[in-house]
């Protein structure tokens, strides 16, 4: 009996580094499968785009953005340069005189329609109030939808950073 018992000590023995290599085998192909089969997160770029089951459009909402947090980033060099498509139009220079549109000089804070020398549309003249930095964000994204049978012909600047930067621009130029 002494010796079954010390033939299956000395078997364990000699199989128990076999064991502890396949232990080990097992573990390692674990941890290799978790990392190459893991859960990646996915950037998704651009906008889902939304069919009805007809196959029509559903438009969905916007998500509201933070105007200050915008103007807080705003790059008024920026701003400058997206300003040229407005320049076609309006001077913002002091003293300029206005162009197809009235002189942007120190436009915000001023009185909307209030430029003596520049024939407004009635719609302009009859919304009263100043102009803020957040109602010109308003006006500029889309004028003729903030203000219908307004004169301004432009279809609006549709980002938000670009309406922003050109803020800061229009502020950093009232002299």
């Amino acid at each position: 009996m002494k010796n079954k018992v010390q033939n299956i000590y000395n078997l364990f023995l000699s199989l128990l580094p076999a064991f502890i290599i396949v232990f080990i085998i097992v573990i390692f192909a674990v941890v290799a499968t978790n990392l190459l089969y893991a859960k990646k997160s996915v950037i998704v770029r651009g906008y889902e785009i939304k069919l009805s089951p007809d196959g029509k459009l559903i438009k969905t909402a916007e998500k509201e953005v933070n105007f200050s947090e915008l103007m807080k980033l705003a790059d008024v060099e920026n701003g400058k340069k997206i300003f040229k498509k407005c320049a076609s139009c309006h001077k913002i220079e002091k003293n300029a005189g206005n162009g197809v549109g009235p002189n942007l000089n120190k436009v915000i804070g001023r009185n909307r329609g209030s430029v003596t020398d520049f024939s407004y549309s009635k719609a302009m003249i009859s919304l009263g109030g100043k102009w803020t930095k957040e109602e010109i964000n308003k006006f500029i994204t889309n004028p003729k939808e903030y203000l219908p049978n307004t004169k301004m012909a432009f279809a609006g600047l549709k980002k938000a950073q670009q309406r922003a930067d050109v803020i800061k621009y229009l502020e950093s130029v009232d002299n």
